[in-house]
């Protein structure tokens, strides 16, 4: 009824269920009968089944040996060496101690830590802390030595093995005050760097005094200067004591001078003890013999009271004489320079207070060749402008060039630029042509015109006329000229923080620049001249321009603005004598000067004009977003500007309006704004071919018209009256001719409505239909025998007069009838 050693019942109660073993891995014989837990685990093992080693024991305690859980090794398993409570087997199986004393560190506990020192691996050896006075910090690694515990990074200042004493070249207590400190003895001075290590005391050289070896003795002098102290050696009758400074000088009697105090100062004579006299000589600045008192004149002097400077030489002073003029033999016109500064008067190729240098404009001293620098190409800062030369290199003469200007002599424009100027910064503008070339020169024959206006009063802006806008290129190198006059309650206000001149324009009308001016006063006509390149132009929101823009501007001006509103409280303002420089062909004169920085592009086909900013004969420009049937240049254009492309004039006009593209002067008998159709008079196909158009030959018309017929034949469109047919070729009803033949024509028939049966006459001849007794052509002549006339045709038989006049009266009643219904439609 019950369970073995080693068993447990489960699913039953005393006399059922079944007996199942104990689960404890080998390391017990017992376990709950409820739950199963492992009872008195043996082997060094714990846990609910004996499958965990005790605290203190390492191993797979799951294995069921004895010898599953050993006992920790941390770093051997006997009790004086065992620094870790508790271990573990790694991943790797390897023993790993987990819980080191202080001291210990490694993964087994087998070295001692930063600041300890010991051999714990060894029977019976532990790990201590080293004993280092405070003086070390000892987390820092290998701060002392891990097995004797010697001490090896002492703090600055402090040695020993246990820091317990000042390093060399220190003093003071390391143990209680801890107060080592350098100890400071003088370089020169001291025998050695090293002092007493407790006194601080340094160990001096010979005269040498002071505990860091810093002073000489009395009577010694040069420890700093000289490196040792040596005696002063003072003059026993010129000097005060036989003490002297640092620099060896002794303390001199009065008039005494020298760094010994052995000799006269300037000014005295005869030295005794006691001092030296004072000399007698104040024309002269006391300058008298030292031993005999006798006056000298200064160095360099002539005359009775030595007051003039000898041949040569300036500057004069009574105390120091006069100084050498040491002009330059080849550079100075004369020995002599000017006796109060000492200038020299140099030739035209020299410079300098002694003429020993070249002039600018000249090289290689003392030769001074002239150098042959182009002033208007050369950098400002090698110039002299009053002079009108530039410095160049010495031996090769070579100038210093402004930007775009090349060569030796620095005398032409750079590739893609033109128009050397000496007012250019740059020296040459570059070519702008509005991008269509890079290959340009300065225009010639050009003059410039003023443009302007001469008083204008205005209150905040003034617009300038229209005469200074649109195309203004031609206005590039020129000025703008303006004077203001204003008054107000103060110098500055609002308004003076604004532009002075504002100026918008260029292909899309969306460009602006700026210029401002300093120096406008109340009450004063100020009078500015702008120039019109793009230095010291701006942006509206302050960005440098470039010359393209610049350019860009000038192709459309839309307006100028001057401000006329000053200071703060204007009362009144006036703008007057507003003028802008144009370029225009001209002879120069006095008046009008020669036109400069102006190019004249190397236009590509389409293209003319000084810059290529318009379009050539034949050509018109194409802007932005619109169609053409004729492909553009392939040349780029400034944005806005568009394209110049060729007249579309179906091969009869090389002319069109440059702007509206509409052809001019159609040529072949052909019109239209394309020359697209013939002429009145002519007709055809336009297909580009002189002969087109061919004449409306036979339409008999001074003017003709007709239309194409077929592949090479027309048709009268308006023939005149009495002609009919597709060519007017023959008369028509109720007229008479032959147009075919040389001289021919349409007349009409003229019959006699007397005479005449009703119908036309006969096409050729012209012949009418003749009643019974009328005769002749238009039937008007009354034949023998009959009575003619408006009442009608009578025979002078009673019969036929009796018809006759029956029909007479017919045709008279018939008219009048007509008459009068004619006259009454019209009255209603």
């Amino acid at each position: 009824q019950a369970c073995a050693l080693g068993f447990r019942r489960v699913n039953g109660n005393l006399y059922n269920g079944v007996c199942e073993p104990c689960h404890c891995h080998g390391h017990t014989t017992q376990c709950h009968e409820v739950t199963g837990h492992c009872l008195d685990c043996s082997h060094n093992t714990a846990g609910p089944y004996c499958d965990t080693c005790l605290p203190g024991y390492y191993g797979n305690a799951t294995r069921g040996s004895p010898a599953d859980c050993q006992p920790c090794a941390c770093p051997l398993n006997i009790p004086s060496n065992n620094f870790s409570p508790t271990c573990h087997l790694s991943q790797d199986g390897e023993l790993l101690c987990d819980q080191c004393r202080p001291g210990y560190t490694g993964p087994r506990c087998d070295r001692c830590s930063n600041g300890y020192y010991g051999q714990p691996t060894v029977p019976g050896g532990s790990c201590r802390l080293c004993d280092c006075n405070g003086n070390l910090d000892l987390s820092i690694p290998g701060s002392c030595d891990p097995n004797t515990g010697r001490c090896l990074r002492c703090r600055q200042g402090y040695g020993g093995k246990s820091c317990d004493s000042c390093a060399a070249g220190y003093y003071g207590d390391a143990i209680i005050a801890k107060d080592c400190q350098p100890c400071q003895c003088h370089t020169n001075g001291s025998v050695s760097e090293v002092c007493n290590q407790e006194t601080g005391e340094c160990h001096c050289k010979e005269n040498v005094l002071g505990q860091k070896c810093d002073k000489c003795r009395a009577g010694t002098h040069g420890l700093t200067t000289g490196g040792t102290c040596i005696p002063c050696h003072c003059n026993s009758y010129g000097s005060k004591s036989f003490d002297c400074d640092e620099n060896g000088q002794c303390r001199c009697q009065p008039g005494v001078t020298g760094p010994k105090c052995d000799r006269c100062s300037r000014g005295y004579f005869n030295f005794q003890e006691g001092g030296c006299t004072p000399c007698q000589c104040s024309h002269v600045g006391n300058n008298c013999d030292a031993n005999t008192g006798q006056c000298i004149c200064p160095p360099n002097t002539i005359g009775e009271r030595c007051d003039h400077c000898a041949p040569n030489h300036w500057g004069h002073d009574i105390v120091t004489g006069c100084k050498e003029c040491g002009c330059n033999v080849i550079g100075s016109v004369t020995q002599q320079c000017n006796v109060n500064t000492g200038c020299c008067i140099c030739h035209d190729s020299f410079r300098g207070d002694k003429c020993n240098e070249c002039q600018i404009g000249y090289r290689d001293f003392p030769q001074c060749v002239q150098c042959k620098c182009n002033i208007a190409g050369s950098d400002s800062q090698t110039c002299d402008q009053e002079r009108g030369a530039c410095g160049c290199a010495d031996r090769t003469g070579k100038c210093s060039c402004k930007e775009n200007v090349e060569g030796d002599y620095c005398d032409h424009c750079k590739p893609d630029t033109f128009g050397l100027s000496l007012r250019n910064p740059l020296g040459c503008s570059r070519c702008y042509c509005y991008g269509l070339t890079h290959f340009c020169t300065e225009a010639q024959g050009l003059i410039r015109m003023w443009v302007s206006k001469c008083m204008i009063l205005i209150a905040v802006f003034y617009f300038v006329p229209k005469n200074f806008l649109k195309n203004k290129i031609t206005a590039y190198g020129g000025q703008l000229k303006y004077a203001v006059y204003y008054e107000a309650r103060e110098e500055t206000g609002p308004s003076s923080y604004e532009p002075q001149v504002i100026i918008k324009g260029g292909p899309n009308h969306n460009m602006v620049m700026t210029r401002r001016i300093t120096g406008l006063q109340i009450g004063q006509l100020t009078r500015h001249e702008i120039d019109m390149t793009e230095h010291d132009w701006k942006f509206a929101d302050g960005r440098t321009m470039t010359r393209e823009d610049f350019m860009d501007i000038l192709f459309y001006v839309d307006y100028i603005l001057i401000k006329a509103s000053h200071g703060n409280l204007m009362r009144q303002s006036r703008i007057s004598e507003v003028s802008l420089t144009v370029a225009e062909e001209g002879i120069p004169t006095k008046e009008s000067e020669k036109a400069h920085q102006i190019e004249k592009c190397d236009c590509p086909i389409g293209y003319s004009g000084l810059s290529c900013e318009e379009c050539a004969a034949g050509f018109y420009r194409l802007r932005s977003g619109f169609l053409a049937s004729a492909p553009a240049s392939s040349v780029p254009t400034a944005t806005g500007m568009g394209s110049c492309v060729q007249c579309q004039c179906s091969g009869h006009s090389s002319s069109c309006d440059p702007e509206t593209s509409i052809c001019q002067n159609c040529q072949d008998n052909t019109e239209g704004d394309r020359c697209e159709r013939c002429a009145p008079g002519f007709y055809g196909v336009v297909r580009g071919s002189p002969d087109d158009c061919k004449p409306c030959a036979y339409c008999m018309l001074q003017i003709p018209t007709c239309v194409a017929e077929g592949f090479d034949d027309y048709r009268c469109t308006a023939c005149p009256e009495g002609y009919e047919g597709k060519h007017c070729e023959r008369c028509a009803t109720g007229y008479h001719g032959n147009p075919r033949i040389p001289g021919g024509h349409c007349e009409e028939c003229k019959c006699s409505l007397w005479g005449a049966l009703p119908g036309p006459c006969d096409p050729v001849t012209g012949q009418c239909r003749c009643r019974v007794g009328a005769s002749g052509m238009t039937c008007d002549q009354c034949m023998d025998r009959h009575v003619c006339g408006p009442s009608g045709i009578i025979c002078k038989t009673n019969a036929q007069l009796l018809v006759t006049h029956s029909f007479v009266f017919f045709i008279i009643s018939f008219f009048s009838l007509h008459l009068l219904l004619c006259f009454f439609f019209r009255v209603v």
